[in-house]
């Protein structure tokens, strides 16, 4: 059963339907090119590396705040706990370059101890932080592991938020909580930001809090294009924001680099879409192709299994002495040179199709009677059929060259293939016209049927190899699918062509065409036309007057 895109495919819906796939797209994507390059002088997508760039070093320069209390060592044991108040209360002591207001020290469990950087400080301790100090317990595992506390709480001045950062010595269960500044982490960030240098100059960095960040610009101001949090884990709340200049224009760069991507958008889409129409109509193809060896395969093996199977029944049949009447002896001994003579046609189809398939087909060009031939060949043709019911009827047109070179065997097996098919799709009607004439410089021998006939779609696909009509009454009949492409190819080696007209229900007739070629010069009695045109300026010319009664140029 042919898949949708082969039917489509036979009715040459496909190519339509992929020129209007490659059209539109490549219309749209013009029209988006023409607006896309002022959008991308407007809105740059270069702020997303200038912000990636931006947001990492700002997470570096928070690391080289917290580098001095990290370098605070957490307690060990219990003993070490008065070590690290005093060392914590030395760092808390230099406030103008200190980063925490407050440290929690805890061992096992237990709360050691609590400094402030000034003594107003009278805030409540957060629970969060002592229920962290509570959980603390030794590990197994040595080294310092740094955690990130960030709270957030409703109070009589609104939200706060609060940030911790604690070190725990694993191994001795003991931990330094310290509580950040985050109008020091502000400033650093803010200073940081003022000395950046962006490598898009249309846009400005500025460091805020993410609950006043404003994603729509009032008229006359910047634009937002990107924000990010300076930090991935401590005070996350503070985001660093990229907003573009309205009245700004890219740099000559990135003006350069759009105007690159519209040349690709508006030229590379149907080079793509060609490129892919390509490879789907190689695919298909090549699935056809699959397709049909497959169907060959089968065919060719049904059909050896046929005459082999009948050939060894009535071989056992003689051997075993079942048929005693010499008639009967005769007939079975028909039967098996009748089977063997259609396992040879067989097997010689298939290796001329090898040989064409492979180019090393050779023929063997004498000069000759084609008409002769082609009355030896049907001769040969009602012999092998005369158990079957059917006609076959030849013409012969006077004044044919006696002497004109082809390759008789050649021109045996075309016949043969026509006369073979002619009678196969003949139906009920076994009526078979055969006739050989001269048309201008050509020879042709025309082979019609009063069969089922061939629908113009697949005309010209019946000539395909292993190509075979997908219909009820053609699949019932014995073939390979090679006759018509071996006719064809033996035509062409000749310099001439075989041409079909057909009807559906009204029969088929196949012409082959042969340029005369004369070794010799021709007699003038030959020279039949002689006074015509040397070209033949349609298939099948007007028939002129003097046109032997019966036959069809």
């Amino acid at each position: 059963m042919a898949s949708p895109l082969s039917r489509w495919t036979q009715k040459k819906l496909l190519y339509p339907v992929a020129v209007f796939a490659v059209i539109v797209p490549t219309l749209l994507m013009a029209l988006y090119g023409t607006w896309a390059l002022r959008e991308i002088e407007l809105r740059p997508a270069s702020y997303r590396g200038d912000l990636r760039e931006l947001r990492a070093a700002a997470t570096r320069e928070v690391e080289n705040l917290l580098a001095p209390l990290a370098a605070i060592a957490p307690p060990a044991s219990a003993e070490d706990s008065a070590r690290a108040m005093r060392e914590v209360e030395s760092y808390l002591d230099n406030y103008v370059k200190s980063l925490a207001v407050r440290a929690y020290v805890g061992q096992g469990g237990q709360l050691a101890g609590v400094k402030r950087l000034t003594n107003e400080d009278t805030r409540a301790d957060p629970p969060e932080v002592l229920e962290f100090i509570r959980a603390l317990k030794p590990e197994k595992s040595e080294g310092t592991r740094r955690h990130v506390i960030n709270i957030e709480r409703q109070g009589h001045a609104g939200l706060r938020r609060e940030s911790y950062v604690a070190y725990v010595h694993l191994a001795g269960g003991g931990a330094i909580v310290w509580e950040v500044s985050e109008a020091q982490v502000d400033s650093a960030l803010r200073k940081l930001v003022s000395g950046y240098e962006l490598r898009n100059g249309a846009l400005r960095a500025a460091v805020t809090d993410e609950r006043i960040l404003e994603f729509e610009a009032l008229p006359g101001e910047a634009e937002l294009v990107g924000y990010a949090p300076a930090h991935p884990e401590i005070m996350t709340w503070i985001v660093l924001t990229l907003r573009l200049e309205s009245s700004a224009r890219l740099v000559n760069q990135e003006t350069w680099l759009s105007s690159i991507f519209i040349v690709i958008a508006v030229l590379g889409v149907p080079i793509v879409a060609a490129a892919t129409l390509y490879a789907v109509q190689m695919i298909l193809r090549e699935a056809s192709e699959a397709r049909k060896k497959v169907d060959f395969v089968s065919n060719v093996t049904h059909e050896l299994k046929t005459p082999l199977t009948s050939i060894r029944m009535f071989i056992e049949t003689l051997k075993l002495g079942r048929v005693k009447d010499p008639e009967k002896v005769n007939a079975c001994y028909d039967t098996i040179l009748q089977e063997a003579n259609r396992l040879g046609i067989l097997i010689d189809h298939v290796l001329t199709f090898s040989k064409l398939e492979n180019q090393v087909k050779k023929y063997n060009m004498q000069p000759g009677d084609l008409g002769q031939v082609v009355r030896e060949t049907v001769q040969l043709f009602k012999a092998q059929m005369r158990d079957t019911d059917g006609e076959v009827r030849l013409f012969v047109v006077p004044g044919l060259p006696q002497n004109a070179e082809f390759d008789k065997d050649a021109v045996r097996e075309v016949v043969l293939n026509l006369l073979s098919n002619a009678i196969k799709y003949s139906g009920d009607d076994k009526f078979v016209t055969v006739r050989v004439g001269q048309d201008r410089e050509e020879m042709f021998i025309e082979v019609a049927d009063r069969g089922i006939g061939i629908d113009p779609a697949d005309q010209q696909r019946i000539f395909e190899k292993f190509y075979r009509v997908d219909e009820a009454l053609t699949r019932k009949v014995d073939g390979t699918g090679l006759g018509l492409t071996i006719s064809r190819e033996i035509a062409k080696a000749h310099g001439g062509e075989i041409t079909v007209e057909s009807a559906r229900g009204k029969g088929s007739r196949f012409t082959v065409w042969i340029p005369i070629r004369i070794s010799k010069p021709m007699p003038r009695s030959a020279s039949a036309r002689s006074d015509r045109t040397p070209t033949r300026e349609a298939l099948r010319p007007p028939e002129p007057a003097e046109t032997a009664p019966g036959v069809k140029p």
